[in-house]
C-alpha cells in the first residue's frame, strides 16, 4: 500500500509539471499551424489568381483587323497621265495670267530726318508686285485688293511681255478682292468654276509671280474648304498645300478641269524671319469672287447690309447663363450704337437671335453672312429669345460702315493702384479698383452704371486677357451675380469652379458679355 501511495504521489508530482510546461507548447504548436494555414491559403489565392489570368487571356475576345482592300475605288492616273494633266491646264491657263507692278506714292511724316539729312516727310515712292488673271475678253482683271492698295500708277505685264496701264475698277477690303482693267483687244480669259465643288483631296494648281518670277506653275492639294480666319469677316478660305509665296497674291488657283476656283491671297510662315511658304496657303472661292466681281463692275465697291450687333456662337457659358441650349441661336455680346438698326429696335445684350427673315441661326458667321448679303435699306425680321420668351421685331438695315470692328479704349487717369485696388487676381489676371463717386471724378469716367470694378491692368496670357478684357473696361457682372466692388469680384471669381463664364463688362458707355475661362 506504500508503494502504492508513493507511485501515486510521484506519479501526481509529474502530471503537475507536465501542465506547467504544455501551454507554451501548445501555444508554439498553435501558432506554426496557423503560419502553415496562412501560407497554404496564400498559395491558393496567388495559384487561383494565375489561372483566372490565364484563362481570361486565352478566352478574350480579341477583334480581328480587317484584311488589306480598297476603301475607295479610283482611276488614279499614272504619273506621265497626271504630268500630261497638269502640262494641259498649264497651256490652258497661264496665257490669261498677268504680272501687276504698281507704284504708291504715300505721304510719310515720321517727325524724323532720313540718311542725307533731310526731314521725313512729304511723299515718298513705293513700288510693288503681284499677280492677276484675265476674266472678260475686253481686259477685265481679278486680283487682290491688297496688291493693288492706293497705287498712283499700275502696270500689267501679259504672259506674252508686252505691257498695259491698267486703272482700278473697284476694289473690296473686306474680301481683299479687287478689279483692275486694261485695253488690249480681244484678250484670251480663264473661266471661273464652282468653287462650292472643290473637295478636300483634290488636286489644284497655283499660278503667279513669287519673288517676281513670272508665270510660276506649283501643284498641290485642296487641304480644305471653308476655313474662316480672322482677316476676313466675309471670306470662306480654300487652303492648299500648293507652294504660294509673296508675289502670288491675286493669282489663280486652278482645279484639274483647267477653271479658277479660287484667287491665291496669303499663306502662314514660319515666323517674322521667314517669308516663305510652309506648305499652308490660302485663296478666296471663287463664288465669292463672281459675286463680288459683279458689284465692283457695277458700283466700283461692295455695299452691305448692317444690322449693328456684335455676336458670337451661343457656347456652353453662354448657353447656361441664358438657360438655353448651347447652339440654339447667336448670342449677343454688345450693341455698340443704340442708334443702329438693333439698337432702334431695342435688341439688348444676352438676347439670343435666333433667326434672320424667317431663316434660322445657329452661328455668328451665318448671321452676318446673311446680313451682309440683304440689301440696305430693306426691312428685315429678327427673331431673338430674351430671358427665356420669344420676342421678334422689324429692323431697316443700313450700310456697314468702314472700320466698324474699331474700339476707343480709355486712358486710366488715376494714379495706379490707389485705395480700393487689389493686386492681380491669380485666376482672372486683372488688377482692380472699386468704383466709387470719387473714383469717377478721379479717373474723369462716363458710367452708364456708377459701380463695379474699374480694369487698371490686365496681365498678358491671363483669363482675363484671353477672354478679351481690357484697360479701361468696367466689369459689372459675373456668372448672373452683380459685383460692385473688388472684394465682392474676388469673392465671386475664387468661388467659380473650373469652366467658362460670362463676365458683363461696360466699355465705352456700352454693355457687353465676355466668355473668360477659369483654371
Amino acid at each position: 500500500m506504500r508503494v502504492k501511495q508513493m507511485n501515486d504521489s510521484g506519479n501526481s508530482s509529474g502530471f503537475e509539471s507536465q501542465k506547467q510546461r504544455d501551454p507554451w507548447k501548445q501555444r508554439r504548436g498553435a501558432r506554426g499551424v496557423w503560419i502553415a494555414v496562412t501560407f497554404v491559403v496564400a498559395a491558393i489565392v496567388v495559384t487561383v489568381a494565375i489561372i483566372q489570368g490565364a484563362y481570361h487571356r486565352s478566352s478574350r475576345n480579341v477583334p480581328e483587323l480587317p484584311e488589306s482592300r480598297k476603301v475607295a475605288t479610283t482611276n488614279a492616273p499614272s504619273p506621265a497621265e497626271l504630268s500630261m494633266s497638269f502640262r494641259e491646264v498649264a497651256k490652258s491657263v497661264k496665257p490669261t495670267v498677268v504680272y501687276v507692278n504698281i507704284v504708291e506714292n504715300a505721304n510719310v511724316d515720321s517727325g524724323q530726318s532720313d540718311f542725307f539729312g533731310f526731314p521725313g516727310s512729304g511723299p515718298r515712292r513705293r513700288e510693288g508686285a503681284g499677280s492677276g488673271f484675265i476674266v472678260t475678253e475686253d481686259g477685265y482683271i481679278l486680283t487682290n485688293n491688297h496688291v493693288v492698295g492706293n497705287a498712283n500708277k499700275i502696270k500689267v505685264t501679259l504672259s506674252d511681255g508686252r505691257r498695259f496701264d491698267a486703272e482700278v475698277v473697284g476694289s473690296d477690303a473686306e474680301t481683299d478682292i479687287a478689279v483692275i482693267k486694261i485695253n488690249a483687244g480681244r484678250m484670251p480669259i480663264a473661266v471661273l468654276g464652282d468653287s462650292d465643288n472643290l473637295e478636300q483631296g483634290d488636286w489644284v494648281l497655283a499660278i503667279g509671280s513669287p519673288f517676281g518670277l513670272q508665270q510660276t506653275l506649283t501643284a498641290g492639294i485642296v487641304s480644305a474648304t471653308g476655313r474662316e480666319l480672322r482677316e476676313s469677316t466675309y471670306n470662306h478660305y480654300i487652303q492648299t498645300d500648293a507652294s504660294i509665296n509673296p508675289g502670288n497674291s491675286g493669282g489663280p488657283l486652278v482645279n484639274m478641269q483647267g477653271e479658277v476656283v479660287g484667287i491665291n491671297t496669303m499663306i502662314l510662315t514660319g515666323g517674322p524671319m521667314s517669308q516663305g511658304n510652309i506648305g499652308i496657303g490660302f485663296a478666296i472661292a471663287s463664288n465669292t469672287a463672281r459675286d463680288i466681281f459683279k458689284k465692283l463692275v457695277r458700283e466700283g465697291r461692295v455695299s452691305r447690309g448692317y444690322l449693328g450687333v456684335s455676336v458670337t456662337n451661343l457656347d456652353e457659358a453662354s448657353a447656361h447663363a441664358v438657360k438655353l441650349e448651347p447652339n440654339a441661336g447667336v448670342f449677343v455680346r454688345e450693341v455698340p450704337d443704340p442708334d443702329s438698326p438693333a439698337g432702334k429696335a431695342g435688341i439688348q445684350p444676352k438676347d439670343v437671335i435666333t433667326a434672320f427673315n424667317g431663316k434660322p441661326v445657329r452661328a455668328a458667321r451665318e448671321l452676318t453672312d446673311t446680313v451682309a448679303a440683304t440689301p440696305v435699306g430693306e426691312s428685315a425680321r429678327v427673331d431673338f429669345i430674351r430671358e427665356g420668351r420669344p420676342q421678334s421685331v422689324t429692323v431697316q438695315l443700313v450700310e456697314r460702315p468702314k472700320n466698324v470692328n474699331a474700339r476707343e479704349v480709355p486712358q486710366d487717369r488715376g494714379e495706379g493702384d490707389s485705395e480700393g485696388g487689389t493686386p492681380q487676381s491669380g485666376r482672372l489676371g486683372i488688377q482692380g479698383r472699386t468704383i466709387t463717386p470719387e473714383a469717377i471724378d478721379q479717373m474723369r469716367l462716363k458710367l452708364k452704371v456708377p459701380t463695379g470694378v474699374f480694369v487698371a491692368a490686365v496681365q498678358p496670357g491671363s483669363a482675363a486677357s484671353d477672354a478679351g478684357i481690357m484697360h479701361g473696361d468696367v466689369i459689372h457682372g459675373v456668372d448672373g451675380a452683380a459685383i460692385k466692388s473688388v472684394e465682392e469680384l474676388i469673392q465671386a471669381v475664387k468661388a467659380l469652379k473650373p469652366g467658362d463664364y460670362l463676365i458683363e463688362i461696360e466699355r465705352n458707355r456700352r454693355t457687353m458679355f465676355l466668355t473668360v475661362t477659369i483654371e
